[in-house]
């Protein structure tokens, strides 16, 4: 190739890059792959363990739910990150998980674990599928409802750490400090 056609190809890439940068970033996690952010949280009771859960005990409060199986290392560690978080803002948002699957095993991965948080039973994922709205589930993901209901983010990763879920809970329009 000539010196022509680098200098050719190198803007090609510029502007290209340009297009790019120029493209409107959400700052709502999840948006964009779960169509369910921006939308209304859909209302579920389930039975489970510490209580089960029913969305009605998070009316006007922000909620965090946790989607979980029991094969998932990445969401065991988020449960325990959700339980801390629980044990020093439970009084601000709601947190509960929901699991569906394995469900005889979760009583142990329950107590192991040490959770107070609700763990709702979802048998043959109805509830999850609501909230996912994709043909594949992926776990673990957590939902961030807003005080008024509405899905603000969803995060479908490992959550590092309190500083993480702090971030998340404020991009997804939850204005909470530590």
């Amino acid at each position: 190739m000539g010196d022509k056609s680098w200098l050719v190809w190198g803007l090609v890439a510029l502007a290209l890059l340009g297009l790019w940068l120029l493209q409107p970033r959400s700052s709502r996690p999840g948006e964009g792959l779960f169509p369910i952010v921006g939308r209304s949280a859909p209302a579920f009771t389930l039975s489970g363990l510490n209580g089960g859960f029913d969305t009605q005990q998070a009316r006007g409060r922000p909620m965090i739910l946790a989607f979980w199986t029991t094969w998932c290392g990445v969401c065991k560690h988020d449960l325990v990150l959700l339980e801390e978080f629980h044990r020093r803002y439970g009084d601000r948002v709601v947190v509960a998980s929901v699991c569906p699957e394995r469900l005889p095993e979760v009583p142990k991965i329950v107590a192991e674990l040490g959770l107070t948080i609700p763990v709702a039973f979802d048998p043959g994922a109805k509830v999850t599928r609501q909230y996912q709205l994709s043909e594949s589930l992926r776990y673990p993901f957590t939902v961030f409802v807003q005080a008024n209901g509405v899905v603000g983010g969803v995060w479908a990763v490992k959550i590092e750490d309190l500083t993480q879920l702090f971030q998340l809970l404020n991009q997804s329009g939850i204005a909470l400090t530590p």
